[in-house]
């Protein structure tokens, strides 16, 4: 007679086969998802920082060409003997090209009128001027822009210096007192090299209209007269020309196109 074993595993059961089965392939799939999808989902959905934009306070400049009126007035040395120009009311007109980068081009014609003393060197020292005429300077000058932002504005400011050079003129008539002195004391301007260094800054109203403010220093050489060089007069270590140096404030009303 067979005693049943007891030990005897159920049917279906193989304790010594006891081998972990593997997840069933939709459920490992589907577990995935839950981790990638949500991953995904976050790495590209915008965000609030993406959504704002910071405004920059540059603007680019699209139009090339200004003209436009100044006005303003010149401060002027007058030279040792004080019968050089000293200045006066300042009108001019300017044009204007942007060039590559941040270079520009410029052409400005001038009048400065204002007044000289007239000065007779035959007169003792402290008593030679015996007044005044009036003195009309046309000045015809380029130059060159480098604006310090380039082709853009900062907060619609483009501050810039420029430099050049051209030539001055006197187109004043003679008066009275010129003619009371002797041809050889008569100041005479003619004409000259005009040279200038600015620096100031253009405000843009808009894309056709700007205001431009700046200071403008400049070089012109007057010739002594040959009455001032005589050294029988006590006159002594006189150059036949001087360099003489000018400060102007002016302000500009542009049209750009």
């Amino acid at each position: 007679m067979n005693t049943p074993n007891l030990l005897a595993a159920p049917r279906g059961v193989n304790h010594f086969n006891d081998v972990e089965e593997e997840p069933n392939p939709s459920m490992r799939l589907s577990f995935s998802h839950l981790i990638v999808v949500p991953l995904a989902l976050a790495l590209t959905s915008p965000t609030v920082a993406d959504a704002q934009s910071i405004a920059s306070p540059f603007t680019r400049i699209d139009r090339k060409q200004e003209f436009g009126p100044i006005f303003g007035h010149m401060s002027a040395a007058n030279g040792r003997f004080g019968y050089g120009p000293s200045g006066g009311t300042l009108v001019c007109a300017r044009y204007a090209i942007e060039l590559a980068g941040p270079l520009s081009f410029e052409s400005v014609l001038g009048f400065v009128n204002g007044t000289r003393d007239v000065v007779d060197p035959g007169r003792v020292e402290g008593d030679r001027v015996i007044g005044e005429a009036d003195s009309s300077i046309t000045t015809v000058d380029v130059r060159f822009r480098f604006s310090f932002p380039g082709r853009r504005t900062w907060h619609r400011f483009s501050p810039f210096l420029s430099a050049g050079g051209g030539m001055a003129f006197d187109h004043s008539a003679s008066t009275e007192l010129d003619d009371a002195l002797l041809p050889e004391d008569v100041f005479d301007f003619g004409s000259s090299f005009f040279g200038t260094f600015g620096l100031g800054t253009r405000f843009f109203l808009s894309d056709g209209l700007a205001l431009r403010a700046e200071a403008v220093f400049s070089l012109w050489k007057v010739d002594t007269p040959p009455g001032f060089a005589d050294p029988n007069r006590g006159f002594i270590g006189v150059s036949q020309g001087e360099w003489l140096e000018g400060t102007s404030l002016i302000a500009t009303l542009l049209y750009r196109w």
